[in-house]
């Protein structure tokens, strides 16, 4: 049974990504108008607001990812998408290990990619990571008590530190 995806047209897409702005956007569909021949990524691409390979993967593959049940790791989706290359997701990957700070907000945080483009991509294809942290298996909450995230020992110092100070030490103004 062939099934019929609704898509959303190309344009639309890069804009809800975060890779063009609405303006950009309106700029190429002017454009469009006077140069039928010439697809919108082309023209976006002219205009050098985006890559070939990104609109091609936003044009011809994104529709059938997010309709997958299988998924790849993140990192394999921008990569596809030509936001990122094989050695910053090797980079991304060897700090995640050092910080355990999740694969997206790493890419964000090194400017490879914007908030929203990570929030796209996490809605369209992991929707049920977008609330998480951004720390890998991040447990602790507010109602916690501090012992039972910070080890003991750090405790004992921090106890250390305050049971030094003396009052006499502190100049009052009158």
């Amino acid at each position: 049974m062939n099934i019929m995806f609704k898509t959303k047209p190309l344009g639309e897409v890069l804009c809800e990504a975060g890779l063009i702005s609405k303006a950009q956007l309106e700029v190429a569909l002017y454009d469009r108008a006077n140069y039928q021949e010439m697809k919108i990524g082309e023209i976006l691409n002219y205009r050098g607001w985006i890559e070939v390979p990104t609109a091609d993967f936003f044009a011809e593959e994104w529709s059938g990812f997010t309709q997958q049940k299988e998924k790849y790791p993140l990192g394999f989706y921008l990569q596809k998408a030509a936001l990122i290359n094989k050695e910053q997701v090797g980079s991304i990957l060897q700090e995640q290990n050092q910080t355990s700070v999740r694969f997206g907000s790493l890419a964000v945080l090194k400017g490879l990619i914007k908030q929203q483009t990570l929030d796209f991509f996490l809605g369209n294809l992991f929707p049920q990571e977008v609330d998480k942290s951004s720390f890998i298996d991040a447990k602790i909450t507010v109602d916690e008590e501090p012992s039972n995230y910070y080890s003991q020992a750090q405790l004992d110092a921090s106890e250390t530190i305050f049971e030094e100070e003396d009052d006499d030490d502190i100049v009052w103004v009158d």
